[in-house]
């Protein structure tokens, strides 16, 4: 799908608690045709796993934090000229609330967070326990999750973004809200 951009960042982000959706949502916008950027702790966890490395937060929180702020910022990068939107699977600024919920520095990720600027407006997908599930690379309860996607919602109103709440729906008529907003923002 193609949509004209006037005088706006196209970057957009959709973060939230985990097990919110996210994903199954950046999926359903990827078989529309948009640009996405997967999330940087699930590809982490996957390659970490594999080679049996150390870059796994229950073996090495500090690296896989420095990791995911690393991917993070190639995946920025990788985007940044980019005319057309893009969808980004978690954002830079997500990494400062792993970084306070491993109880590590987060100077880092927060100076990357105000450097590294995304579309002002940021989609946020809440808990939703119904959908909740736990797998190899989640392994936290519900209300751990849910707390850490309001750590995210306050990180992100605290660098300035305009949180957007999605609805609870089927992935495919959030994936619509989500483009119908950026219509809206980039017209």
């Amino acid at each position: 799908m193609k949509i004209a951009l006037k005088n706006a960042q196209p970057l957009f982000v959709i973060t939230g608690a985990m097990g919110g959706g996210k994903s199954t949502i950046v999926r359903q916008l990827k078989t529309l045709g948009f640009f996405c950027v997967d999330e940087p702790a699930r590809e982490i966890l996957k390659e970490q796993r594999a080679i049996d490395g150390a870059g796994v937060y229950d073996k090495d929180k500090r690296l896989f934090k420095e990791l995911m702020l690393s991917r993070s910022l190639l995946r920025y990068e990788q985007m940044a000229n980019k005319q057309i939107p893009c969808f980004f699977d978690r954002g830079i600024p997500d990494n400062v609330a792993y970084a306070r919920l491993f109880e590590l520095d987060d100077s880092a990720d927060m100076k990357a967070s105000e450097v590294y600027r995304y579309n002002t407006n940021v989609f946020l997908l809440p808990a939703w326990k119904d959908i909740y599930a736990i797998d190899d690379e989640r392994t936290i309860s519900f209300e751990e999750a849910r707390d850490f996607g309001e750590a995210v919602s306050s990180i992100y109103r605290g660098l300035g973004y305009n949180l957007i709440e999605v609805p609870f729906d089927t992935p495919s008529a959030r994936a619509k809200f989500i483009i119908n907003r950026v219509i809206d923002i980039l017209s």
